[in-house]
């Protein structure tokens, strides 16, 4: 009897290697395709500056395109669809919620919609928040919420042309609900929740 459990177990074993090398063998070839196929949707994502007139302030913009897009912006502003990231509405936010003993934070709508996004804020709100973290209405979100203690490294003018290429962006209207920060000041490590990069945790349009 124990002879013939141990030549069910040794079977048990071949079989699941060969199982696991079969599905090595069927999955995507993940290692001989180029990089850049996927990668590809996401450096295609940040809307282009060519539709503004005035070169001075294109290149401007420009140069925010290039800082938003190696800062990784779209890693958190981004909007989930059922498929994913939802890359048509670029920085609408809601594509992630962080929660802390202090309170829960959504990342913000980017877009210079009127209503949900940054048209509500002044030049100076939008680069506070880039230089210290600190929101209109006197709450301040960890670093380990938004990296504004790198944020805070960039130059007055790098900060500039990430705002002119924001108010540049498509408007999108996308509420995203406010912050339930406990006090003026919030530190300390967040968590992320579990469904990061699922779900969009934004307002749901009515």
């Amino acid at each position: 009897m124990p002879r013939i459990l141990k030549l069910i177990s040794w079977g048990v074993v071949v079989f699941a290697i060969g199982g696991f090398l079969t599905f090595l063998y069927l999955i995507p070839p993940f290692f001989i395709a180029d990089p850049d196929t996927f990668s590809k949707p996401v450096a295609d994502a940040p809307p282009p500056v060519t539709g503004i007139a005035d070169p001075a302030e294109r290149a401007i913009a420009e140069r925010g395109r290039y800082i938003v897009m190696t800062s990784g912006c779209i890693g958190c502003h981004a909007t989930n669809g059922s498929q994913g990231p939802d890359y048509s509405k670029y920085l609408a936010g809601g594509g992630l919620k962080v929660q802390t003993a202090h309170g829960t934070f959504i990342s913000r709508n980017l877009t210079p919609d009127k209503d949900t996004g940054l048209a509500r804020r002044s030049d100076d709100e939008v680069t506070r928040v880039l230089r210290s973290g600190v929101f209109t209405d006197g709450h301040v979100a960890p670093s380990t919420v938004m990296p504004w203690s790198s944020f805070s490294n960039w130059t007055e003018e790098d900060r500039r042309a990430v705002l002119v290429y924001l108010r540049h962006l498509p408007a999108v209207s996308h509420r995203i609900p406010d912050d339930s920060s406990t006090s003026s000041l919030t530190t300390g490590t967040g968590a992320l929740d579990e469904d990061y990069g699922g779900k969009d945790y934004g307002v749901p349009p009515h």
